[in-house]
């Protein structure tokens, strides 16, 4: 049984602000489908502690929130967990499917919701989600995208989450470019463990959730993400 640990582990403040911009755009794009509904967008990176592979939230959530800390930045979860897990496991791109009606998807979601011990109520539960992961040259997981709003199908929509994963590729062309390039030679990326990693029953949606079929992210010189200042 994996020890569940959602308290924060440190995270660089030069690892935080590389992707933050990132996801302020993705942020501006789903203004206008989302409106005033919920959505959360946020980072996770591929980290290990104590010999045991986890997924660690890189940086605060954008969205319908205010920005916060919130105690959310540096939470670790084990690699099965949710949709992200799912991506990071499959090495696909995943997202709600389209349903007909909301009554259908709430149907889905309850019996999900059930399968997993998760007792919320439907009403506090977002509707769609999306995750994408970055693969590093050996095609393993180094970043997972992740995304959930409460507007029905928001992600059914193929041109909006191909929107999405062409920012996610020019995202890796940018960071192959400062890795190759070294336009700033104080910030480094240091070496992280990325290894021992323990899968469980995944908590995925399996009902609501599905692969989407596209090329996904990789960068070509990024193996681990956990830039830092380094000394000049």
């Amino acid at each position: 049984m994996i020890e569940k640990r959602e308290f924060p582990e440190p995270v660089p403040a030069a690892s935080q602000l590389a992707v933050l911009p990132f996801l302020a755009a993705v942020d501006g794009i789903l203004k206008n489908p989302a409106g005033k509904a919920k959505t959360r967008i946020t980072m996770h990176r591929v980290m290990a502690r104590e010999g045991i592979g986890y997924l660690q939230q890189l940086c605060t959530y954008f969205g319908s929130i205010e920005f916060s800390q919130e105690n959310s930045v540096g939470r670790i979860f084990p690699v099965n967990t949710g949709i992200m897990g799912k991506a990071f496991s499959t090495k696909k791109v995943l997202r709600t499917r389209f349903y007909s009606s909301r009554e259908q998807a709430c149907l889905d979601l309850a019996a999900d919701l059930r399968d997993n011990g998760d007792k919320r109520p439907i009403s506090q539960v977002p509707i769609s989600y999306l995750a994408v992961p970055f693969l590093g040259p050996a095609k393993k997981v180094v970043l997972t995208l992740y995304v959930e709003c409460d507007i029905l199908n928001i992600f059914s929509d193929d041109v909006r989450v191909c929107q999405i994963v062409d920012m996610c590729h020019a995202f890796c062309r940018l960071f192959d470019w400062l890795s190759s390039n070294l336009p700033f030679p104080t910030l480094h990326n240091f070496p992280l463990e990325l290894e021992a990693f323990k899968f469980e029953k995944s908590t995925v949606f399996r009902r609501l959730q599905e692969e989407f079929d596209c090329q996904v992210p990789r960068f070509k010189h990024i193996s681990y993400f956990n830039y830092d200042a380094a000394v000049g």
